[in-house]
């Protein structure tokens, strides 16, 4: 009997988070655990669930719609409905709640539970901005201002709960992977505001310095600032110097590679972990969710390290400080952006007019702000020669700012931009190209030194 009360019991590790309910309907039907009966109860309440979304997708109206909205209706049903059974004590009571309640019952409460998904999110992301790095990394910025405050305005719980409507482009030391909609948008800003957390205990001059030794490009590389900081502390702990200050010189570091090759692999991943516990001590980190964060980093750290002595490349993941030479900041204000009906009313202005000389005075005359003359030169679908007209009556430090937000020499793939975007950045670096060389070198000089806020 105990033999076949074990055969019964679902493996919680054959399951995925991005399609809960379908695995538990899977494993659930192979153990026994739901009969074809009931499988086909459950086919037919999701169906109906989904002629009722559709009816109230089309107005109240029974036409009929596209198969493709219908598939996406499908999958956000089934997202709403699987985040209310992971939400349960474990899997045989979710499969025990499939059995005995509704599919539009659970999916209401799915669909309840993903509004307070939504406000704790949106919460995490109030205090991520307020413990904002202060960095020039280019994907992280963006990823902040933009990507993030872009899902909270696109996100449709209602018939697109499994998309997530954003551009995030920041690496995070441990990725979100197998979770999608909020889901997914909730525990990367928990992860997020952990590493905040973290590197706030080093001043943003620090970092800077050890991230420009990394590279001096960094404000254009897809890396995780959590992790280059944390792996320097502990570069400093086995140093026995100051974590604070993440400072460690070429000299210690050839030292460190001398001593770490003669501990075998269990032994240094031991003193690895040790570090860890010195860094944690010096910083007074006594946050359990940041401990538990820091631990969870620490294999793919350990990973590196143990690679980088082997192939006698410590430099390359314990960096020394550089200090660049430091220039004076040119602080930009991109102004306030004007409102979404005014914005959209000048949109359609712009691609009702016949005549780019037209188009041109319109924009002089409306657009006010960097903020809405950026949009626009995406949205108002402007040709080179009309964008060139735009970037005429821009002064050297808008154009500084359009090449710090859009830059032609990035380590990014363009294969990652949309084309959209690829069209701005060629027809900005055309349009530079043709600048007096003297003018190119004023641009770009100021493109270095721009604080865009």
């Amino acid at each position: 009997m105990a033999n076949i009360e074990k055969r019964r019991i679902i493996d919680s590790n054959k399951l995925s988070s991005e399609q809960y309910f379908t695995s538990i309907l899977k494993e659930a039907y192979a153990k026994g655990l739901l009969c074809d009966t009931d499988m086909e109860n459950i086919q037919m309440q999701c169906i109906q669930l989904l002629a009722y979304k559709c009816e109230i997708y089309n107005g109240g109206e029974s036409s009929s719609i596209r198969v493709e909205e219908a598939e996406s209706i499908m999958k956000s049903n089934l997202c709403t409905i699987g985040l209310y059974l992971k939400s349960l004590p474990d899997v045989n009571f979710a499969v025990s709640e499939l059995k005995k309640a509704s599919i539009f019952e659970i999916y209401q409460k799915g669909r309840k539970l993903i509004n307070v998904r939504l406000h704790s999110a949106k919460h995490i992301f109030d205090l991520i901005r307020k413990n904002k790095l202060v960095t020039p990394n280019y994907s992280y910025n963006s990823t902040i201002n933009e990507g993030i405050e872009s899902f909270f305005k696109a996100y449709d719980p209602d018939y697109e709960a499994h998309e997530t409507p954003a551009s995030i482009d920041y690496q995070l030391c441990n990725p979100v992977t197998d979770l999608i909609g909020i889901e997914f948008i909730q525990k990367y800003l928990e992860n997020l505001f952990l590493e905040n957390e973290f590197c706030r205990h080093f001043a943003a001059e620090d970092i800077h310095y050890l991230l420009y030794g990394y590279d001096k490009e960094y404000k254009d590389l897809l890396i995780s600032i959590f992790e280059q900081v944390l792996t320097a502390a502990l570069g400093c702990s086995f140093a026995n110097r100051s974590v604070v200050k993440l400072d460690i010189t070429a000299e210690e570091i050839r030292h460190l590679h001398y001593e770490l090759s003669g501990y075998n692999e269990h032994s240094l991943a031991l003193k690895i972990r040790e570090a860890a516990g010195k860094v944690l001590e010096e910083l007074n980190i006594d946050s359990l969710p940041l401990r538990r964060y820091i631990e969870k980093s620490l294999p793919g750290i350990i990973t590196n390290i143990l690679h980088a002595v082997r192939m006698n490349t410590l430099d390359k993941t314990f960096i020394s400080r550089v200090l660049p030479d430091l220039k004076p900041g040119i602080r930009f204000l991109s102004g306030a952006k004007m409102h979404d009906e005014d914005y959209r009313k000048l949109i359609d202005e712009l691609l009702m007019c016949r005549h780019s000389s037209d188009k041109l005075a319109l924009i002089k005359e409306k657009v006010k702000s960097f903020g809405d003359l950026e949009d626009l030169l995406f949205d108002a679908m402007l040709n080179e020669e009309e964008i060139t007209s735009v970037f005429d009556i821009l002064g050297d430090i808008e154009i500084a700012a359009l090449i710090r937000r859009h830059p032609f020499k990035t380590d990014i793939q363009a294969v990652d931009l949309s084309e959209a975007e690829m069209a701005l950045r060629l027809y900005l670096k055309n349009y530079i190209d043709r600048l007096p060389k003297v003018r190119q070198e004023e641009i770009f000089e100021k493109a270095d030194s721009l604080i865009v806020e």
